[in-house]
């Protein structure tokens, strides 16, 4: 596919993306701008290299949108929805995400270190090698999302349900969760350790090898 490229040209992005209802089959490159728009749909466009800090894109509809080597640090994507895009080594910490709607996504080597993806709908989603240390999954929906190597340390899923989900390759110290929500969460026997403390359960090692449960 053909996109006509943009590079850091004046308020070219501005034109582009806050003045048009259908942005579609654009390559935005080295663009340094703090874009404010709602209610448009963004569609088959790229991103590289493109630092957006603060940007709002409230309930913006993005289908077949790369984002690549981009800083949309602080910014706000509330109410939006993403269908089969990817996130590749983007800084996304502390980005708002709530009430979204992710399908289909990859989001690959990102930190998304203290972002809110609160009360959101991911599905057939897969989290790979990223940072979402104190990320807030707070009352999400999870159907068929994949965490692969993330960095899941005091993250936050208050009344998520995780059955099915598998943390076992993951680092999940200290993460906060309610213990209805651990039925059928796949860790493995470390993890299973650290959050038997969860359910109040005292495990002991034993001499003879393995542990017991009191």
């Amino acid at each position: 596919m053909e996109y006509k490229e943009t590079e850091q040209i004046e308020n070219i992005i501005i034109k582009e993306i806050e003045q048009e209802n259908d942005v579609r089959g654009y390559k935005f490159k080295n663009c340094i701008e703090t874009i404010i728009t709602e209610k448009i749909e963004v569609t088959n466009c790229i991103f590289e290299n493109c630092k957006c800090i603060e940007s709002k894109f409230i309930n913006t509809y993005f289908t077949n949108v790369i984002f690549k080597d981009c800083d949309f640090s602080n910014a706000d994507f509330s109410e939006s929805n993403f269908v089969e895009c990817e996130f590749l080594n983007c800084k996304l910490v502390g980005a708002k995400f709530v009430d979204t709607s992710i399908y289909k996504t990859k989001v690959n080597e990102s930190n998304l270190e203290y972002s809110n993806l609160s009360n959101s709908n991911i599905k057939d989603t897969v989290f790979k090698e990223n940072n979402l240390g104190l990320t807030s999954f707070g009352e999400c929906k999870l159907k068929n999302v994949k965490f692969n190597e993330c960095e899941l340390y005091r993250a936050q899923l208050f009344r998520t349900n995780l059955k099915g989900i598998d943390f076992s390759t993951c680092n999940i110290d200290g993460i906060v969760v309610d213990k209805e929500d651990l039925k059928g969460l796949i860790v493995n026997q470390f993890q299973a350790v650290e959050l038997s403390k969860i359910l109040g359960i005292i495990v002991k090692w034993c001499p003879d090898g393995g542990w017991t449960l009191k």
